[in-house]
């Protein structure tokens, strides 16, 4: 018995299948072997020309993810074909599916497994993060294929197929890209900054605990303070800020600082009344040393617009292995291409792009929400907003709407308080207000998939028009528009084939007894 050694991925190639006659019928071939059937979703052998007609209307729905042929050695071996697909297992992973047909002359050599490991590169590089295989619960040779190129079986279902009949199928999932922070769903980071400082140290883990509380109640991801010392962050002379003057501050920033500065016991506290609440405790450092005494208590660094070129604090934030987000308040392009340089070289992986405005409050048209999804696209990397304007809603939810997943907003119990960050920030009442509103727009923005929808199937079967019977039609009668069928809406009765299926079913007979009203399903005619 000969051994046959597989293909290396670096021997499979992929070719762009075209809407030629020759294309269509190679693939109908391979489509129509008895085993091939055996083992499909559709049983019935393809028919010429409808099959063409179907490659033509659907197959080349998806610029970005044509229908290809797999070469090995440049003779072709497979075809795929892909859709695209909501993943079972996130909200928010783009994902795609793909259906492979091997030839017959190909079959059990061992070039499934080549194939689908160059089909993950080919979806990855087209910038989806997973990919859906289904396999009829029979077919278990496929679904060792898959396995062995990496997907994970996560389960059966019952599939509806357009012959109305339900198969069961087995789901096949493999990740194309790393698990990417805070993409389940919009990350909401209640941002307390300094606004704990009540002005004596039971005072101040009063209020800390107590803004903790608030997020955690405002359904809040996480509660994020700051944590630095004034001799390293500004210059010992420094002098006045404007903007503090002008929000009646008087004192020179570095005694400002001094002045707000937590405590590095406090983190642990905080730390552990977080867990209490059940939301994340996060903080953002200003310093090397400030690094260190934040990291063991937090699952995420966040570094601040004015730190984006802190050459330590990224090199510590990749080294540590754990997610950064990183705000870019008064950055430009090559600002940012710097610090995610840097970042990465140093072995960071995941990192979210912060868009914010370095002003305080920020006027609603000094936003720039736009930029979204150009810096998504520019680094390929997760994007949010750290929020300064006053209202509450406006900014976050059109951030959301383009793409945003995480959120940062300023909130405060009282806008009167004494202290730099108080007068900006939201109350409590309004910090709830906003993640309910994501949370609204969440689903408002649903999947990103043309389909129909759960909402919608009721009056799909109802309405959609489909090829009704007019009149009882009988055994062996042939099929006319107008006479005994026509192109209308079901309402209670089987909802007919697509009207596209007209010109392949006039003048057949009938193979069935079709009463009067009902939809005509794919074999009824000759």
């Amino acid at each position: 018995m000969s051994f046959i050694q597989p293909p290396l991925p670096a021997d499979i190639s992929f070719e762009l299948v075209n809407k030629s006659e020759a294309h269509a019928r190679l693939i109908m071939t391979w489509r129509n072997d008895p085993v091939t059937l055996k083992m499909s979703f559709h049983q019935k052998p393809k028919e010429w020309p409808a099959f063409y007609r179907e490659i033509l209307e659907d197959y080349f729905l998806i610029p970005d993810l044509p229908p290809l042929f797999a070469l090995y050695h440049g003779e072709r071996i497979a075809f795929l074909r892909f859709k695209r697909e909501k993943d079972p297992k996130s909200i928010s992973r783009k994902c795609c599916n793909v259906s492979i047909n091997i030839a017959p002359e190909f079959r059990a050599k061992k070039f499934g497994r080549s194939i689908l490991a160059e089909v993950k590169n080919f979806v990855r590089n087209q910038n989806y993060d997973s990919v859906l295989a289904e396999c009829r619960s029979e077919n278990i040779a496929s679904q060792k294929a898959f396995i062995k190129a990496g997907f994970e079986a996560i389960g059966s279902i019952q599939k509806k197929i357009d012959t109305s009949e339900f198969i069961p199928v087995v789901q096949l999932l493999a990740k194309v890209t790393p698990d990417k922070i805070f993409t389940e769903k919009v990350f909401i980071i209640a941002e307390a900054g300094s606004n704990w400082r009540m002005g004596t140290p039971m005072r101040d883990l009063r209020m800390a605990k107590t803004l903790i509380e608030v997020a955690a109640e405002a359904g809040a991801d996480a509660v994020k303070f700051q944590t630095y010392r004034p001799e390293s962050v500004y210059v010992e002379n420094a002098g006045h800020s404007d903007y503090l003057s002008q929000a009646s501050i008087k004192e020179n920033v570095q005694d400002l600082f001094r002045d707000l500065a937590m405590p590095y016991e406090m983190l642990s506290e905080l730390s552990t009344y977080c867990k209490g609440c059940k939301i994340e405790f996060m903080s953002t450092p200003f310093s090397t040393a400030d690094f260190v005494a934040v990291d063991p208590f937090v699952r995420a660094h966040k570094i601040a617009s004015y730190e984006i070129s802190h050459l330590r604090l990224l090199e510590l934030a990749a080294k540590s292995g754990k997610p950064l987000i990183l705000s870019t308040a008064a950055s430009r392009e090559e600002d940012i291409a710097w610090a995610l340089q840097t970042f990465r070289s140093n072995g960071g992986k995941d990192i979210v792009l912060l868009q914010c405005t370095a002003k305080y409050p920020a006027p609603l048209d000094s936003l720039n929400l736009y930029v979204l999804p150009y810096l998504k696209k520019r680094f390929d990397v997760p994007v949010g907003l750290s929020d300064h304007s006053r209202h509450p809603v406006y900014a976050p939810l059109a951030a959301v709407t383009l793409g945003a997943r995480v959120i940062e907003k300023h909130y405060t119990l009282d806008n009167r308080l004494p202290g730099p960050e108080h007068s900006f920030a939201i109350l409590p009442g309004e910090l709830k207000e906003m993640v309910q509103a994501i949370r609204a727009a969440e689903k408002v923005l649903g999947s990103g998939i043309k389909e129909i929808l759960p909402a919608e199937k009721e009056l799909s079967a109802y309405a959609k028009r489909g090829l009704q019977a007019i009149k009882p039609i009988t055994k062996g009668e042939k099929l006319i528009e107008g006479l005994n069928i026509n192109i209308l809406r079901p309402g209670k009765q089987r909802l007919g084939l697509h009207p596209k299926y007209l010109i392949d079913l006039t003048g057949k007979a009938a193979k069935r007894d079709i009463p009067l009203g009902d939809g005509l399903q794919l074999g009824d005619w000759d």
